[in-house]
């Protein structure tokens, strides 16, 4: 009878640890790019407004297919009127080939420089609808009070953390966001590609 009742609670606090892994998930970002919900792990670059020219560096876009259950290395970038919104990264993680901008889009930065100001005022990106433009690490950490507490590196940056999903914000010399990462993590059994 005690063996029994041994077991029934191993599977019960088994069951128990399997749920609450579930959880750790974490609730994809949603990123507003010129007015367009983009959301992380799940968006492709034909997913971005219209009107936009995706490349990679040397502004050329690779012809042919992505493998099926790859990662590309090479930095893509989003340009709208000759002005760079987004960089972002992609993986293909289906078992079929996929066109390059068919892709997933797992990981994307942006910067704000002060020189552009009027250009991040008017058409700037959005992370869960907070728009980090002049923002100091106070008022970062009071815009992101839903997620735990941010670790701070030794350099001055905030990196968040909600299941698989990492928010690294840096600042400029002047204490005010200059950059916002937003990364997915993707299982490493996918192949490289570049």
């Amino acid at each position: 009878m005690k063996k029994r009742f041994l077991i029934c609670a191993c599977v019960l606090i088994m069951m128990a640890a399997c749920l609450s892994a579930c959880g750790e998930k974490g609730t994809p970002p949603v990123l507003t790019v010129d007015g367009k919900e983009i959301t992380l792990g799940e968006s492709t670059p034909y997913n971005l407004p219209q009107g936009f020219e995706c490349t990679l560096a040397g502004n050329y876009i690779p012809i042919g297919k992505m493998p099926a259950n790859s990662w590309m290395s090479d930095l893509w970038s989003a340009k709208k009127d000759g002005e760079t919104y987004i960089y972002y990264y992609v993986y293909n993680p289906s078992r079929e080939e996929v066109t390059y901008t068919g892709a997933t889009i797992y990981k994307l930065s942006f910067y704000m420089n002060s020189e552009e100001k009027s250009y991040w005022a008017v058409n700037n990106v959005l992370v869960n609808g907070i728009n980090f433009y002049g923002m100091n690490s106070d008022e970062v950490k009071a815009a992101m009070q839903g997620l735990k507490a941010p670790r701070e590196t030794s350099y001055g940056s905030l990196i968040y953390e909600d299941g698989q999903y990492s928010y690294t914000i840096r600042f400029d010399d002047n204490g005010v966001v200059e950059e916002v990462e937003i990364e997915m993590t993707i299982a490493k059994s996918y192949s490289k590609i570049s």
